[in-house]
C-alpha cells in the first residue's frame, strides 16, 4: 500500500487550523499547536494518577490485538476500577492484552481549564462533543468515519494514524450493515480480496505530545497507539449532508442496501437492540435511515454524539 504523509505545518497558529478547517477541507497536522496547554505539561500518568487518581471510571480491559470485530459485546471487556488503578494497569499492560479508557467526556475525569479547543476554532464552529482517549501500547480505534469535523490533539505518548479521504469509501471496504465502520485491519490486509486499498489514497504520520490533527467530516480513519497514550479529540461543526453519505451508499451496492432495508425494520420499526460488536457502535445504515425518516436527523445516534 502506498501510504503518504498528511500535511505537516510546524510553527502554526489558530487562523492557520481555521483556514484548513473552512477552505483546505483536507487532513493536516499542526505541529506543537498546542503545546502551550497545561495538559501537555500536566497530564503525565503520575500526575493524574495524584491529582485524580481516586475518581470512578469503566475502563476496556484485555482488548484482542487482531480482528475488527469484538469476538463478543464490547460490554464483555468492560471493567470498573478507579482511574489511579486504570494508569497502573495502563503502563503494565502487555501489547498483546492492551487496556483502553476510551469514549469519555473529558470533564469527567480532568479538568477543563487544563485545555481549550474554543481558542483554536471559529467562535461561530458548534461544538458537539469532547472525548479522553487513555490507554496501553497497542490500542486500535480501527477504520472508521465519523460524520462531524474533528481536531485530535495528543497529549502525551504517541499514536500511528493512517487515513483514507470518504470520496474513496469502497476502498474501505464498509461492513454491508454499517457503512461507517471499515472491515480492514490495516494493519494485516489482504490485496487479493481488497484490491480497491492498493490504488487509494492513503495517508499516515505519527502524532506527538502538542500536535493537532485536523480530521475532515466523513475522512476515514484509523489510530494505534505505539506506546502507552493520552489524547483528547473534539467534534464541532454541522454534520455530514445526509446528501453525502447516501452517494456513498449508493456506490457500495446492493448487499449495502439489502442489509439497510432489513435494519430499517429490525432496529428501527421493530426497536430492536444494535449489538455492540464495533468499537463504540455507531447506529447501523438501516437505524440512521429510519431516524431520518421518523426524526428527520440521520446522525441522531452518532457513537452516543448529541
Amino acid at each position: 500500500m502506498d501510504v503518504r504523509p498528511i500535511p505537516r505545518l510546524t510553527g502554526a497558529t489558530p487562523s492557520d487550523l481555521q483556514w484548513a478547517i473552512s477552505e483546505a477541507r483536507s487532513p493536516m497536522l499542526f505541529a506543537g499547536l498546542v503545546d502551550a496547554w497545561p495538559a501537555v505539561r500536566n497530564w503525565t500518568p503520575e500526575n493524574l494518577a495524584k491529582e485524580h487518581g481516586g475518581k470512578k471510571v469503566t475502563a476496556l480491559m484485555g482488548l484482542p490485538t487482531s480482528g475488527v470485530l469484538y469476538p463478543g459485546d464490547q460490554h464483555d471487556y468492560e471493567k470498573k476500577l478507579t482511574f489511579g488503578e486504570f494508569l497502573e494497569e495502563m503502563l503494565q499492560a502487555a501489547p498483546r492484552s492492551p487496556c483502553y479508557l476510551a469514549h469519555v467526556r473529558v470533564e469527567d475525569i480532568l479538568p477543563p481549564e487544563d485545555y481549550d479547543f474554543r481558542a483554536l476554532l471559529n467562535p461561530d464552529l458548534e461544538a458537539v462533543d469532547t472525548r479522553a482517549w487513555i490507554g496501553s501500547a497497542g490500542t486500535r480505534s480501527m477504520l472508521h468515519s465519523d460524520l462531524n469535523d474533528n481536531l485530535f490533539v495528543q497529549i502525551w505518548g504517541k499514536k500511528e494514524v493512517v487515513l483514507i479521504p470518504w470520496d474513496q469509501t469502497p476502498a474501505a471496504y464498509p461492513f454491508p450493515d454499517n457503512i461507517v465502520n471499515s472491515s480492514l485491519d490495516l494493519a494485516d490486509v489482504d490485496l487479493r480480496k481488497n484490491p480497491l486499498v492498493k490504488d487509494a489514497a492513503l495517508y499516515g504520520t505519527t502524532v506527538r505530545p502538542g500536535d493537532v490533527l485536523f480530521v475532515p467530516r466523513g475522512c476515514w480513519h484509523d489510530f494505534r497507539a505505539l506506546a502507552p497514550s493520552v489524547s483528547v479529540n473534539h467534534w464541532f461543526g454541522p454534520p455530514m449532508p445526509f446528501q453525502e453519505y447516501a452517494m456513498q451508499l449508493l456506490k457500495l451496492g446492493p448487499t449495502h442496501w439489502a442489509a439497510a432495508v432489513r435494519d430499517f425494520v429490525k432496529h428501527g420499526v421493530l426497536e430492536q437492540p444494535e449489538p455492540m460488536k464495533f468499537f463504540f457502535s455507531p447506529s447501523s445504515t438501516g437505524k440512521r435511515l429510519y431516524d431520518l425518516v421518523r426524526r428527520g436527523d440521520f446522525s441522531h445516534g452518532n457513537s452516543d454524539i448529541k
